[in-house]
């Protein structure tokens, strides 16, 4: 008779972000109960404001599209981003595995994720979202529901991690505060996934891995001080590209709170869908679908700092239901181009129909030809038509604001910990943006939520194989399919 024993010892899971509520699912599917302990008294993290999308390669919605991509194309746009910088295994793990993250959000979670758009960096439209709600928030919503339908699950909302307990480098507890009334709790664990998140609201890790950023605005919530990271590097835990802090080249400055150091951000997909840039001299002066570290240093060398974004009528549509919401909040303004540019107009009009050409404007019918973007830019999903005075525009001021922290802690691709002597620290895991070594120097856009995905199952699939002990061929193979 088959002898195959799970272990029903919770796992505890710290963070409800993307990252953290993929493990969490995927751990319960399989039984295995999960204590969740978050810092809010809310589910999400920085997750559930994603705007863009999550990328996936040679999926059936590209297809549709009649898009030609590869895990190849996608694996050198990830590499060229990160600046060859970053461990090229979790890389390609990342992008091998795109495919398979967006079918799992779209068939266990019901997630349509129907659009594809092109964001910065993209060779080309990769970037998976659906029609009419905002990416995060769906995402995040939908695997929440999901999430407390189960059995097993002990929520610890207001609460944090303080210390991590292990001995001879394997995780035996964790001690945790309760933010409400200030008691510290400690619990016994043989697994202990961390995922925490960044550190871009902390002035003290940016000063003192990226002192020329602390001034800088942010997008990041309060909540996001980089606790995890300072936790496992204090029991021995390794960090890798800690000074590779990812400054995303628009975040909105609202006019009636300018000086505001926390910044909404305005979304990739604003460009992608046809958005441009303008200086204060009303001039565009980059591509605006090149890598986010190209675009925010463009606009750092403007002399204020700032850029206008635009968009038309057309770009609204494609994308109504973020810019309904920008427009709500004041962040994106609805007006005429002659009212917006006043002494400018008709300089802003010859900009728009110039940026706007198509093969088709030349006059030579007869010859294919290509009329080239002057700063570069290849793809136009919208471009502006039939430019007068009186068009209307939808524009918003913006400036560069610290986004994503690419470093962190160093795992391998089961998201284990890996400690300062390059050997596994048993039971530890970090996964999210609490990790290092998946994005490099530069995170594309789009690859956030994909590598939440990607390693959130990961991770507890290695716990589900790992708490398996198999003694004979039946047990062997059990183990076998439950591997993804």
């Amino acid at each position: 008779m088959s002898n195959i024993v799970i272990q029903k010892t919770p796992v505890v899971v710290v963070g409800s972000g993307l990252a953290g509520l993929t493990a969490t699912y995927k751990l319960l599917q399989q039984k295995t109960p999960v204590i969740l302990i978050e810092k809010l008294d809310k589910f999400g993290g920085n997750s559930i404001k994603a705007s863009s999308g999550i990328n996936g390669a040679f999926t059936s919605v590209q297809q549709s599209y009649g898009l030609d991509d590869s895990v190849e194309i996608f694996l050198k746009d990830t590499i060229k981003s990160a600046k060859s910088l970053g461990d090229l295994q979790l890389q390609e793990t990342l992008v091998n595995e795109s495919k398979k993250a967006i079918e799992w959000l779209q068939q266990e979670i019901s997630v349509s994720l129907n659009i594809v758009n092109q964001l910065g960096g993209h060779s080309t439209k990769r970037t998976h979202r659906s029609d009419g709600i905002p990416p995060g928030f769906e995402i995040i919503s939908k695997l929440q529901k999901k999430v407390l339908e189960f059995e097993g699950l002990d929520i610890k909302f207001n609460s944090k991690l303080i210390s991590i307990d292990s001995q001879n480098d394997k995780i035996i507890g964790l001690k945790y505060l309760n933010l409400l009334d200030n008691s510290e709790i400690y619990l016994k664990t043989n697994n202990l996934i961390v995922a925490t998140g960044g550190f871009g609201f902390s002035k003290k890790l940016l000063q003192k891995y990226k002192p020329e950023l602390v001034d800088f605005p942010t997008t990041n919530g309060a909540q996001t001080l980089g606790e995890g990271q300072e936790i496992i590097s204090s029991i021995g835990g390794s960090l890798i590209d800690m000074e590779q802090v990812q400054i995303h080249p628009t975040g909105f400055i609202k006019q009636d709170d300018r000086e505001n150091n926390w910044k909404f951000l305005a979304a990739e997909s604003l460009r992608g869908v046809g958005g441009i840039l303008l200086n204060s001299s009303n001039e565009r002066f980059v591509n605006e679908l090149e890598t986010r570290d190209t675009v925010s240093n463009a606009i750092l060398k403007q002399k204020d700092q700032k850029a206008t974004l635009v968009l038309n009528e057309d770009m609204y549509q494609e994308f109504k239901f973020q810019i309904d919401f920008y427009s709500k909040m004041k962040l994106l303004e609805k007006t005429t181009i002659a009212e917006k540019f006043k002494d400018d107009t008709t300089k802003v009009i010859e900009l728009l129909k110039k940026y706007s050409q198509q093969p088709s404007d030349s006059n030579n019918k007869d010859e294919n030809i290509e009329i080239i973007d002057q700063y570069g830019r290849e793809s136009k999903q919208h471009v502006f038509k039939n430019v007068s005075a009186d068009s209307i525009i939808f524009s918003g001021e913006i400036t560069p604001v610290v986004h994503f922290t690419m470093g962190g802690v160093k795992i391998n691709t089961n998201g284990q910990v890996i400690n300062t002597k390059d050997q596994i620290i048993d039971g530890l895991y970090a996964i999210g943006e609490v990790s290092g070594g998946v994005h490099g120097a530069n995170r594309l856009g789009g690859n956030s939520l994909l590598e939440c995905t990607v390693f959130g199952n990961r991770v507890a699939q290695h716990i589900i194989n790992s708490d398996i002990d198999v003694d004979d061929d039946i047990g062997l193979k059990l183990k076998q399919q439950l591997v993804l």
